[in-house]
């Protein structure tokens, strides 16, 4: 049986992945190389998407209080989760800050050859990364609920 924490965990992700493919694909488009599957994907994530704030609804509605939310097992997952997800978001901001300095270094001409030359592509990688952290956190607790102790 599953704990409320890695079923909170596999709703997350759930979110955070049906999020990040819906701004990819409204932000972005679907890539021209691959073909055309964007219905069948959408409608994929927007179920995942529902089942998944329904989950996370159930869960918060039906909860008690005199049951115990999370026991050292839980703490100890969770900072493994912050740990890992912390560390991708700092060396991707590092990174972008690279590239921000890059493009400053390289002038109007030479910013246009980076990912992130303007300010408005700057700012969805960062939202991206953003959701990825969470998804790294989730990935990461998922696989130490999964892991035997």
């Amino acid at each position: 049986m599953m704990s409320r924490q890695e079923i909170l965990s596999w709703s997350s992700l759930g979110f955070s992945l049906s999020v990040v493919f819906f701004y990819i694909i409204f932000v972005f488009g679907w890539p021209e190389i691959i073909p055309d599957y964007s219905d069948r994907f959408t409608k994929v994530f927007l179920n995942v998407f529902w089942i998944a704030l329904a989950v996370e609804l159930i869960i918060g509605l039906t909860e008690h209080k005199s049951k115990v939310l999370k026991d050292e097992r839980d703490e100890k997952i969770e900072a493994y989760g912050h740990k890992y997800a912390y560390t991708f978001l700092s060396v991707s901001i590092v990174a972008i800050l690279f590239q921000i300095m890059l493009s400053n270094f390289l002038g109007p001409e030479g910013s246009q050859y980076l990912l992130l030359g303007s300010t408005s592509m700057i700012i969805h990688v960062l939202f991206i990364v953003l959701f990825a952290s969470s998804i790294v956190k989730r990935i990461t607790m998922i696989y130490h609920y999964k892991k035997e102790w």
